[in-house]
């Protein structure tokens, strides 16, 4: 029986369970709410996928539920990686677009708040200077951990986005894409004389864009499990925050725009 015992645990630890538990109990000790192994229905191929981690932080204003919402797509890379790739251009987005998921009355929300605060969340106005334009896998020439996971918290991300937004339920939900990764990470740009630079880094940013499409623009997070605990911390700093400082726009769209159904967003331009 022993025998059979370790060899489940060693096929257990070859895979990325562990690490999924452990990501999970961190934002739980962080003082998140978690789901684990959530579905979604995948946009191109209809078919139901598992997200793994969901955390989120609720206030609760005029009976209105106001969720930051933490969608979490957890890898393990040992021996492969990641690379964030980074150019010195400035990052213009389109029409000056914030490029937050959310809910009809989150993007409401953020548009009041853009017009009537001073005060710059970082989960609303993420600093887009120092950004990635894309991410890969070190030798890896197919099936690129990477692309996948960004790929697959977007699709998440929208579709719980989309699922909110046909909801008569008084509720208004912003989504961040998070990806924690076991294993390495890195910074990859040019030098002056055209030579690749790699710097190791513990969080790193990038930005994935659609072409042609309206909300084709998405920021992504990822975070080493070094850096895991320490950045969970901010983002639970950050949160409060954002409920403190938007107390006043969070009331009044809480009394004018309560629920998502029904209610169109015809001008995202900030």
């Amino acid at each position: 029986m022993e025998d059979k015992i370790d060899r489940i645990k060693k096929w257990i630890n070859k895979g990325g369970f562990p690490f999924e538990m452990k990501v999970a109990k961190a934002f739980k000790e962080g003082g998140f709410q978690i789901g684990q192994s959530i579905l979604f229905k995948d946009s191109e191929t209809g078919k139901y996928r598992e997200t793994d981690i969901i955390a989120h932080i609720t206030k609760s204003v005029e009976k209105v539920w106001f969720n930051l919402t933490f969608v979490v797509e957890c890898k393990k890379v040992v021996g492969k990686p990641w690379i964030v790739l980074k150019s010195d251009s400035e990052y213009q987005t389109q029409k000056d677009k914030l490029p937050i998921f959310g809910s009809n009355n989150a993007q409401l929300l953020i548009k009041k708040i853009h017009s009537e605060s001073k005060f710059r969340s970082p989960l609303l106005f993420p600093d887009l200077t120092n950004y990635g334009y894309n991410i890969v896998t070190a030798f890896s020439e197919k099936n690129d951990s990477s692309y996948s996971a960004s790929q697959s918290v977007i699709k998440a991300t929208d579709y719980l986005v989309n699922k909110s937004n046909e909801s008569n339920s008084k509720f208004c939900n912003i989504y961040i894409p998070i990806i924690a990764i076991e294993g390495e990470l890195y910074d990859g740009s040019l030098t002056n004389d055209n030579e690749i630079k790699l710097e190791e880094k513990s969080v790193s940013t990038f930005v994935s864009t659609k072409s042609f499409e309206e909300n084709g623009l998405s920021v992504l997070t990822v975070v080493t499990e070094k850096k895991l605990a320490e950045y969970i911390k901010e983002l639970k700093i950050e949160c409060t925050a954002f409920f403190e400082k938007y107390d006043k726009e969070l009331r009044d769209i809480a009394k004018s725009n309560p629920t998502n159904l029904n209610l169109t967003i015809y001008d995202n331009d900030f």
